[in-house]
């Protein structure tokens, strides 16, 4: 059994990130409230499609379905705004998000490139063939993609074709549509989106700190930089932008950025089960207030940045769990750090009851170890 050691400071700490996250209390909203959560979040990490799903599940009360239908609307999109990594976005938020934020996110990958035989004379071959079948047929899959990249000599495999369109749409040229046949497909973002938010870089590096800020803090200029994926300065430099909307609060002898109507902590949280990529770890640089070092070990257990889904009581997380699909049903499997007590168990199948809602599937919920 783990030995959990969190002072109360850092308990308030993950409460208030909780709240301002809008897992608890949740945003609400049902199918209505889908795309306010996406932009309230101002962007979820999606790389694991299932994963972003549920965190807007989780925050909202809607289900699965409500969720694509949101994409199939153009409210909400999934595309590559930052750090190399796909998110779930409000539509309107795609464009500008990618044109501040990917240069950084485009030099990284030079190495990578150059490793693959992209070459500059590559990638333009590659982007005038796949925007060229993208306008001729409004919506393509990846594995349609690639095969425009066979035809005109460029060979998709070893992840140089995913690493081309990814390209595309850090560029905003291409964003993600709904799925074909079950694979991710692609469109022109400027037919997909016509008209979003358009502001000049001062304003958007003022926007992307206070919305961060509103939708994770409290939090430091550290954990705005590695979210957004770009320098400490940057960071410092959108702070400073955002201006009179930002405050700052030191808590536990460390600076805090708090958005000036940032919401309460609520006395004591309930129990959730959150997806492995949720913002609420993924969110931050430092996690320290949510999850001791030997959480983190088994909750990343490969050490590769591949998180597990955790259980979260009152900020603290405090297991593990897993899905299995079946036609009609999942079966969700717990792993808690310590002995589940009789009221916790309660709380699992609240929970438990509530993924299999968003799934539209009934439950079989099984918990490993001890019941107290």
């Amino acid at each position: 059994m783990l030995t959990w050691v969190m002072t109360s400071l850092g308990r308030v700490l993950a409460r208030r990130r909780m709240a301002s996250l809008g897992i608890d209390p949740a945003l609400g909203g049902g199918a209505s409230g889908v795309a306010h959560a996406a932009r309230h979040l101002l962007a979820e990490q999606a790389q694991d499609l299932a994963s972003g799903q549920w965190s807007i599940g989780v925050r909202t009360g809607a289900t699965l379905a409500d969720v694509e239908a949101a994409v199939d609307a153009r409210t909400i999109t999934r595309s590559w705004p930052m750090r190399g990594t796909l998110h779930l976005m409000a539509t309107e938020d795609v464009r500008w998000m990618c044109r501040l934020l990917n240069t950084r996110a485009e030099a990284a990958t030079r190495a990578r490139f150059a490793a693959l035989d992209i070459t500059p004379t590559v990638l333009g071959r590659a982007r005038d063939a796949v925007i060229a079948a993208v306008e001729e047929h409004a919506v393509l899959s990846r594995p349609a993609l690639f095969d425009v990249l066979r035809r005109c000599g460029i060979d998709p495999d070893g992840q140089r074709g995913i690493h081309l369109l990814g390209r595309f749409c850090q560029e905003a040229l291409l964003c993600q549509g709904p799925p074909v046949d079950r694979q991710p497909s692609f469109v022109l973002l400027d037919a997909w989106a016509p008209w979003s938010w358009d502001p000049g870089r001062e304003e958007a590096m003022a926007a992307l700190a206070e919305r961060y800020v509103r939708g994770h803090g409290p939090v430091t200029e550290r954990d705005l930089a590695g979210w957004a994926g770009q320098s400490l300065g940057f960071a410092r430099e959108a702070v400073t932008l955002a201006g009179d909307r930002l405050a700052r609060e030191e808590i536990a002898g460390t600076a805090h950025l708090v958005h000036v109507d940032a919401p309460p902590a609520p006395a004591a949280g309930g129990l959730h089960l959150l997806p492995g990529f949720d913002e609420y770890l993924l969110g931050y640089k430092d996690r320290s207030a949510m999850l001791t070092a030997q959480a983190q070990a088994r909750i990343v257990p490969g050490g590769n940045g591949m998180f597990l889904p955790t259980v979260v009581v009152g900020g603290q997380v405090v297991g593990t769990w897993g899905r299995r699909l079946t036609p009609t049903r999942v079966a969700v499997t717990v792993a808690p750090f310590g002995a589940v007590s009789a009221t916790r168990l309660r709380a699992l199948v609240r929970a438990a009851t509530a993924y299999g809602r968003f799934l539209g599937r009934e439950v079989d919920l099984a918990v490993a170890g001890e019941v107290a």
